[in-house]
């Protein structure tokens, strides 16, 4: 499913969107638990789960509105990850103001260059992908801040990788949507640095 695709033959985006969310249905069930910290990383491998189905059917049948609506449960996953971040146990005074500004522009300034370079090909969509790259941004930068938080525990450690492969994951999805096939091998790398992000992800929020 990941290195090959047949348009040709019926329902298969069905069987490839399941082989797809398992990962995620799998730790939605792992993550479950009182806290909301714990309702809040279920609450979004679940919003992902349910992401990758849309956009396996946009894989397929290229609509419009599939692409959005998996663009929008991505969007709502990554503030719940924002929020599991802002819960991250404190063992310090946060670090210098001064260098968290600059981690916090420099994501930022990773999404507004790739957003900027994809503009002129997203067509009616530029909005929903403009809150999603502010999004992402966002997460990453969060996993920095919990990380100097937590004086790069091994748990925050395992957020940063996780962050990092998100947007790895989703800047090689996107420029082989809109762009082009820039990116080798694209159906392997964003599979599989998505689903490790998530299992990294995972493994920092139960920590």
């Amino acid at each position: 499913f990941i290195l090959r695709k047949d348009k040709d033959v019926k329902d298969l985006w069905v069987y490839e969107a399941f082989f797809k969310m398992w990962p995620c249905i799998v730790l939605t069930v792992e993550a479950h638990g009182k806290t909301n910290k714990a309702k809040a990383a279920a609450f979004a491998f679940a919003l992902s789960a349910l992401g990758d189905a849309a956009l396996c059917h946009n894989d397929y049948k290229e609509t419009e509105l599939s692409f959005v609506l998996g663009l929008v449960a991505f969007l709502a996953a990554q503030w719940c990850y924002v929020y599991c971040f802002s819960k991250t146990k404190t063992k310090s005074r946060a670090g210098k103001q001064g260098s968290g500004l600059v981690r916090t522009l420099g994501c930022y300034a990773y999404a507004g260059g790739l957003y900027a370079f994809l503009y002129g090909n997203l067509g009616q969509i530029k909005i929903p992908v403009l809150f999603y790259c502010v999004s992402i941004a966002t997460t990453f930068a969060s996993s920095l801040d919990a990380a100097s938080r937590s004086k790069h525990n091994q748990s925050s450690v395992f957020g940063i990788l996780g962050a990092v492969l998100f947007v790895m994951s989703d800047s090689s999805l996107a420029l082989n949507m809109f762009v082009g096939p820039v990116v080798p091998h694209a159906r392997l790398v964003i599979m599989s640095t998505y689903w490790t992000a998530q299992l990294f992800l995972a493994l920092c929020f139960k920590g």
